[in-house]
């Protein structure tokens, strides 16, 4: 009978697994050298990766950036902070997320109250007490007078303003 560890069986990773998870690794290496010079100085990751990800904005070639990306994921697998670059990475994309949202929101709400939908007015207030209703209600009329006479969307856009003010405060 073959006697062999079951366990050390199991645990070996297969080529495409570990081919896998190293491509995984330079994509979160690409997507930190994405992000602008200034977020990448301030984020909390080690130093060498910081450094080759700055460097990463210099490299144009295709064939040398290719190269740097490869250099970036084996700085990225080669880290002992690995989950907490992911982490970084995963709160920086779940901040953009949720201001997307909040964009979308707002124009939402500037289309229906340029619309004539004037009952949202109370409900922004019930959800912002310290919004100014009569300003909202004036700027959702003028909006609305521009586009009848094609003119350009001065309101809208100050409409638009004010509402993510707002939401800011």
């Amino acid at each position: 009978m073959n006697e062999y560890d079951e366990n050390e069986y199991t645990e070996r990773k297969s080529k495409s697994q570990l081919k896998r998870e190293m491509l995984e690794l330079q994509a979160l290496g690409e997507a930190l050298c994405a992000l602008s010079t200034e977020i990448i100085k301030r984020l909390p990751i080690p130093e060498d990766i910081r450094a080759a990800a700055l460097e990463s904005k210099s490299v144009t070639k295709h064939e040398a950036r290719r190269r740097h990306m490869q250099y970036m994921g084996r700085l990225v697998r080669e880290s002992k902070q690995l989950d907490e670059l992911r982490e970084v990475m995963k709160r920086l994309e779940d901040k953009h997320s949720g201001e997307s949202q909040q964009f979308k929101r707002i124009e939402k709400w500037r289309d229906r109250l340029v619309a004539g939908e004037m009952d949202l007015i109370e409900e922004i207030l019930a959800e912002y007490p310290d919004a100014d209703r009569q300003r909202l209600r004036q700027l959702a009329r003028n909006a609305a007078s521009e586009i009848k006479k094609n003119k350009p969307p001065k309101s809208s856009r100050e409409l638009f303003r004010t509402l993510r003010k707002i939401t800011q405060q």
